[in-house]
Formats: C-alpha cells, sequence, structure tokens
C-alpha cells in the first residue's frame, strides 16, 4: 500500500488547478469519479428516462491554503434547480424535530421577533416558514425550484417567495437575518456569492447570518463516501469554511457540527473592515489533508465490501430494499450499475413515489408497499434515521435484517 508522502506525490502530480475559494493554485487532485449523473436529486418519470439520465466527472482537489475541497471538473451550465428538484426532508420526524430545534434557538439567541428574515435558497419554505412562525418574523425566500402549497406562507408576518436564484440584482433587499442552508455547497463563485449577501445586511450592525451545510471532515474523516455528488462543486471544514467567511467581510461567532456530525453550521455577522475575524475556529489544514488522502483507499474498500455483500445476497434469493431516495442513496446505488436483488427505494416523501433513481433506475415506493413486498434486508442511506425507520418497519409486521451503508 502507499505511504501517505508516496499519495501525496501521486495527487499533486495528477493535476493542479485554481481553488475558486481562495483564488490559491495550491490544488491537489485526489479522487475521481469518471462517470455519475448531473442531478441526483432529480428522480425521473420512467425506467428508461433514468436509465438514460446526464451524467459528468467529478475529480476533487484539495486546497492546501485554505482547506476548501472542490470539483475541478464541476460545470455550472450542466446542472439546473428547477421544480424538479426536491431535496425536503420535512417528512421526516427525525428531521424536523432537528430543524424546530434549530429554528427556536436562532429565534431566541438572536431576538428574531418582528424581524425581516431572507433565506437564500428556502426550498418550498419549509424552515422559513418555521423561523416566521415562532417569531411573527416576514420572510422573503429565493429559491427557483419552488413549488407552491408544500409550506405555510401565511406564517408570522408573511413570507413571500422569488423563484429565482440570489444574486446581486437582489442585494438592496433590506434584512436583519439571512439564513441559507444546504445551497452554499452548490454555489462555484462562493466569494461572488458573500459579498453579495453581506451587501444586504449593509447599514444593519445588528444583522447576522446562518449557514448550514455538509461537513466535509464527516465525509473525508469518517468516510461518507456516499456523499460524494455532482451537485456538490465544493465540501468545506469548519476551518476552510471559517476562512472563506473571513475573507468575504464576516466576524464568525460559531461554527458547529450538527445532526449526528453531518452537518456544519455557521453563525457570522457583517465585519466593520474588509476582512473579518475567525473567532474560535480550529486550523484544521493538517488533518483534512491527512483526510482527504486517505479518501481513495477508503472509497474502494467501502465499494469491495458492498459489492461483496451485494453479490452474496443475490446468490442467497434475499430481497434487498434500500431506504432514502436522496443523495446518499443514489450515489450508492450508481456505484454498483445494475443489481439485481435490489429493484427499490423507499422513501417517505410521497412526491418521490412512483418516480426511478437517475442512472441506476430503480423505483422509489412508499413504505406501506414493504408489507407487500416482505423484504429480507433493509438498507438504510442514513444511519441517524435508524431509529425511526425501526419502528416504522416494525408497525407493518416486519423485521428485516437493517442494515447501514
Amino acid at each position: 500500500m502507499e505511504s501517505k508522502q508516496q499519495r501525496a506525490r501521486n495527487a499533486t502530480a495528477a493535476h493542479q488547478g485554481v481553488c475558486a475559494a481562495c483564488g490559491s493554485d495550491e490544488l491537489e487532485c485526489f479522487f475521481t469519479i469518471p462517470q455519475t449523473p448531473l442531478n441526483c436529486i432529480v428522480l425521473r418519470t420512467t425506467k428508461e428516462v433514468a436509465l438514460n439520465a446526464p451524467t459528468g466527472r467529478i475529480e476533487l482537489g484539495f486546497c492546501a491554503r485554505c482547506g476548501a475541497v472542490s470539483n475541478v471538473a464541476f460545470d455550472s451550465n450542466l446542472v439546473d434547480y428547477d421544480r424538479s428538484y426536491d431535496n425536503s426532508l420535512h417528512f421526516s420526524p427525525t428531521f424536523r424535530k432537528y430543524a424546530d430545534g434549530i429554528a427556536r434557538d436562532l429565534v431566541n439567541r438572536y431576538n428574531l421577533r418582528g424581524k425581516n428574515v431572507i433565506d437564500l435558497g428556502c426550498g418550498n419554505a419549509e424552515f422559513l416558514s418555521l423561523i416566521c412562525g415562532l417569531g411573527d418574523n416576514r420572510g422573503i425566500g429565493f429559491d427557483p425550484s419552488f413549488i407552491q402549497g408544500r409550506a405555510n406562507l401565511e406564517a408570522g408576518k408573511g413570507i413571500t417567495v422569488i423563484q429565482d436564484y440570489y444574486s446581486e440584482r437582489y442585494a438592496g433587499y433590506a434584512t436583519d437575518f439571512v439564513i441559507c442552508r444546504h445551497v452554499l455547497e452548490h454555489i462555484p463563485n462562493p466569494k461572488e456569492f458573500l459579498r453579495n449577501v453581506r451587501g444586504a445586511l449593509r447599514g444593519n450592525p445588528e444583522a447576522a447570518i446562518f449557514f448550514e451545510l455538509p461537513n466535509a471532515s464527516f465525509v473525508f474523516q469518517k468516510n461518507g463516501v456516499w456523499d460524494i455528488l455532482y451537485e456538490h462543486c465544493f465540501y468545506y471544514s469548519s476551518g476552510a469554511l471559517a476562512r472563506l467567511f473571513s475573507a468575504c467581510g464576516f466576524d464568525v461567532l460559531n461554527v458547529l457540527e450538527t445532526f449526528d456530525g453531518q452537518y456544519l453550521c455557521l453563525e457570522a455577522r457583517p465585519s466593520s473592515g474588509e476582512n473579518g475575524l475567525l473567532g474560535d475556529a480550529a486550523g484544521d489544514l493538517d488533518s483534512m489533508r491527512d483526510d482527504v488522502l486517505r479518501f481513495a483507499d477508503a472509497f474502494r474498500c467501502q465499494h469491495a465490501h458492498w459489492s461483496k455483500m451485494l453479490d452474496r445476497f443475490a446468490g442467497e434469493g434475499k430481497r434487498v430494499v434500500l431506504w432514502g431516495a436522496g443523495a446518499k442513496g443514489a450515489m450508492f446505488l450508481n456505484a454498483f450499475g445494475e443489481v439485481s436483488s435490489l429493484e427499490y427505494v423507499v422513501d417517505v416523501n410521497p412526491h418521490k413515489w412512483g418516480s426511478y433513481i437517475p442512472g441506476a433506475a430503480q423505483r422509489v415506493v412508499s413504505p406501506e408497499f414493504l408489507k407487500e413486498y416482505q423484504p429480507d434486508v433493509l438498507l438504510l442511506a442514513n444511519s441517524k434515521y435508524r431509529d425511526e425507520i425501526g419502528r416504522q418497519v416494525a408497525a407493518l409486521g416486519l423485521s428485516p435484517d437493517l442494515l447501514s451503508i
């Protein structure tokens, strides 16, 4: 097996590019997926359409200066977020409890009562309606994928959703608080985006921001190998995230790991200068570099393990179902191509039922379908939901083996 030093030399020799987060040319490429669905969240209407879903290349590079990981092969012209993009997790009681706790905490700590709140990439405004309802706030959401009727737009003093991407043209919308959840990792030019956000807070010394996004340390340190997807052009650790916001004129107040370490939550205020304060953010450059250089080996090990397991299930004639038609599940399935023992994917979101996973083309079904199908093995795309899923399966009178991928 290669030593750490040899892997580092090979990564550097393989490719060097420019980091879009800080402008450095100290970018070391360390992992490649030659072909994967361009948008694994967008389910397809038929199996044939799913099998022919467009694909793209992932080539991950680590920036030795700022610590951000980016897909140097990402092409923003290939990805769109229209109404077919449904990443809502609010049908899960586990996630609703988490989101409600975050909303209550923000309302209380930032005294968000009777305030103007903007949500960038609001989805169907579920979280924004929580914030507005809890504090009697006014909300403005931005999201081209918004679908009317999924959330209460009458919450608080009312919510307006603009079906567009947030950009400089909207920087004049004054606000007291900016929310941005699971969006920044999709932004290929993060500095430009964050400077537009800062412009919306100009002249309001009490204004603050809250950003939530996937935790790169969870992905690369704890081998979240199925969290690598084309739509994510960036992966940030707590240190990389703090450095980015500081460089864009924010004083970083807090960076926390949440949702069992899967997410990062950052809070900040606009700085009086062009560069802000880092706060207590950890200097994690060395540890992150070690983690990313081990990642290719970790991916190969996970892939070999599950390839063997799926072959075993097929040989034993077991019926296998995956629970979770989101990004993790889709990337897992696409890593193995056609899996004869795994025809169905369960999801609690009713808007996904009857559609197909892009690329791999398994059909998405409701939990009730399991009563008829009687699976032997249930693969869990996210172990965070294990207790919730276990209760639902038991209520259906089933007792399959539950295995986390």
